[in-house]
């Protein structure tokens, strides 16, 4: 089991292997999918072929999950939080 050393005022140490080594840093997801990032997911018919609309919601989705995660990482960063 992994825990963090707690500080006095609530601050939190990095969190440490079992081996007392910290763990690596999350890399940043690079977007490279040329969808545009939203916050919400929109709805993507499924069907035997595809047109160019389908594809542009995919991308959109992708993006906008990698833009969440990416969001979610720098906050934990900021917080002090180490993964």
């Amino acid at each position: 089991m992994i825990k963090p050393t707690n500080f006095p005022n609530g601050i939190k140490g990095p969190i440490l292997t079992t081996t007392g080594t910290q763990t690596a840093a999350i890399a940043a997801l690079t977007d490279s999918t040329g969808g545009t990032a939203t916050g919400t997911l929109a709805s993507i018919t499924a069907g035997a072929s595809y047109a160019q609309a389908d594809m542009t919601a995919v991308k959109n989705a992708i993006a906008s999950l990698s833009a969440k995660v990416n969001a979610l990482s720098a906050a934990l960063t900021a917080s002090q939080v180490t993964l």
